[in-house]
């Protein structure tokens, strides 16, 4: 009985202590800086009326681009260069412009200190289709750029027109000022990161060319966000890494022939064994530097179960990551994503067909590749009738993890503070594919951030019906890239 009680004595004792340890952390957490702690900065003066109008005639140029190059209309792409070049005279008089492959296009800012790296500013001028019948659920018709309600309504307003004429609306009102930056300041616009980004990776591979190694990539991908789960104030999410992309072709064949006489493997069967195959077998999926970081970032903000369950990582990780699974958006940040998009099979109802092909879709973590994924696949499947081969050979990897909390991130995080004074900062993982992906070959800090106000609701329009950009959101973004602009010069 004496053991009993010392055993039971020390047990005791411990829990006590990891108690202790546990509320102690939890306490003396990170909290994020207050507002007291910023100056607010002086925003230009706008007519958010005058920059919302030139939103919505951006809209009106139909710059659509398809999966098959010869079914895009090129020249649409051409008129809406002349319109920038007509409407934003101040900005190109005071750049170097050049056309890459075609319709990508490369404005440079010369700075006055060559000794400065230059910042690369990217958005892109295409967006993806949108259906123009009536009746599709459009409350006005997509390509119209009708300004109704507050509120700027039609494709790419949000992606990625609005970074687009949000860049050129406050560099040329820059240029206007007669501001000559010491840095270098460069802007390039993609035709074509709906679907594959060849004149983004045209105009990276020339800038290493030359030599160029920027201080900083600044692309779309975050924004500033309110109403999300268990987060009392607005998030700004700073995209410091992006998910790779892959998609592969998996194509199952076997003897055709009569329904009526079916054989045991059948194309269709094998196809479908070989989809759960991967859907059983999901990647490694847990949190990373990154995710961590952001966890950290809005703890203070959350209950005080989630904040200590944030503060002890190394006791409670675990359960963290089973909630974060119970969510697609946080899930999706964790691991490796499996998404199978497309089948093809079949033409008759009693006849087997001889071949049947899908489309899954990979969004690769920074732990995983192109050859990791493909090999995965290829062992679970374990079908040597079932090939696997590359969509479109069109593949990129997870890109590099840019500065958290140091280098071009303060000059980041310092801009929101002083423009969004409520707001917390955080870094994360861009879960879709930007432009900015083929930069990493020229530089490791690339950061996705544009500076709208939107809500989980707006999100969901982008790609979508009824995709818009508030006015006033739209012209705090204009003020705030011209803040951005003029530090980045400085």
């Amino acid at each position: 009985m004496g053991k009993f009680l010392k055993f039971l004595l020390a047990g005791i004792l411990l829990l006590a202590v990891l108690a202790g340890i546990v509320v102690f952390r939890t306490i003396s957490a990170h909290k994020p800086v207050q507002t007291s702690d910023v100056t607010p900065a002086e925003l230009i003066d706008l007519d958010a009326n005058v920059v919302a109008a030139n939103l919505a005639r951006a809209v009106q140029f139909k710059t659509v681009t398809t999966q098959k190059r010869e079914d895009t209309d090129w020249q649409i792409f051409l008129g809406f260069q002349a319109w920038l070049l007509e409407t934003y005279p101040n900005f190109y008089a005071a750049v170097a412009s050049e056309q890459v492959v075609d319709y990508a296009q490369l404005n440079v800012w010369q700075g006055s200190d060559p000794s400065l790296a230059p910042i690369v500013f990217l958005a892109h001028q295409d967006v993806v289709p949108a259906s123009e019948e009536k009746g599709i659920g459009w409350d006005y018709p997509p390509f119209d750029g009708v300004i109704a309600d507050g509120f700027i309504y039609g494709r790419g307003t949000i992606d990625d027109k609005g970074s687009l004429i949000g860049l050129l609306e406050a560099a040329d009102r820059l240029a206007a000022s007669g501001f000559k930056p010491k840095r270098t300041l460069m802007f390039g616009f993609g035709h074509d990161e709906e679907v594959a980004g060849s004149g983004a990776k045209a105009i990276a591979e020339l800038l290493k060319t030359r030599g160029v190694a920027p201080y900083a990539v600044i692309d779309e991908g975050g924004a500033i966000l309110s109403g999300m789960p268990g987060v009392n104030s607005p998030l700004a999410l700073i995209g410091v890494a992006e998910k790779g992309y892959l998609t592969l072709v998996l194509t199952a064949k076997a003897r055709g022939g009569h329904s009526s006489t079916p054989p045991p493997y059948t194309a269709i069967g094998a196809l479908s064994k070989a989809i759960v195959a991967i859907e059983s077998h999901p990647f490694e999926s847990g949190l990373d530097a990154v995710s961590t970081a952001m966890l950290k970032a809005t703890s203070a903000d959350q209950d005080f179960m989630s904040r200590m369950a944030i503060a002890n990582l190394w006791l409670f990780k675990p359960l963290v990551e089973k909630k974060m699974r119970g969510t697609d958006s946080m899930n999706a940040v964790l691991g490796t994503t499996i998404a199978p998009t497309i089948i093809e099979a079949g033409f008759k109802e009693n006849a087997l067909p001889r071949e049947a092909v899908a489309h899954v879709n990979f969004r690769l973590h920074s732990r995983d590749s192109v050859e990791s994924v493909t090999e995965h696949v290829r062992k679970v499947i374990n079908d040597p009738n079932v090939e696997i081969g590359l969509s479109g050979n069109i593949g990129s990897e997870p890109s590099p993890i840019s500065q958290i909390g140091s280098g071009p991130y303060l000059w980041l995080e310092d801009v929101v503070r002083q423009t969004f004074p409520e707001t917390i900062v955080t870094p994360n993982t861009v879960v879709g594919g930007t432009d900015s992906r083929y930069f990493a070959i020229i530089t490791d800090d690339i950061y996705r951030f544009a500076p709208y106000a939107l809500t989980p609701a707006d999100l969901a329009r982008f790609h979508g019906l009824n995709e818009r950009m508030s006015v006033e959101t739209f012209a705090k973004a204009v003020q705030v890239y011209y803040l951005m602009l003029e530090k980045a010069g400085e």
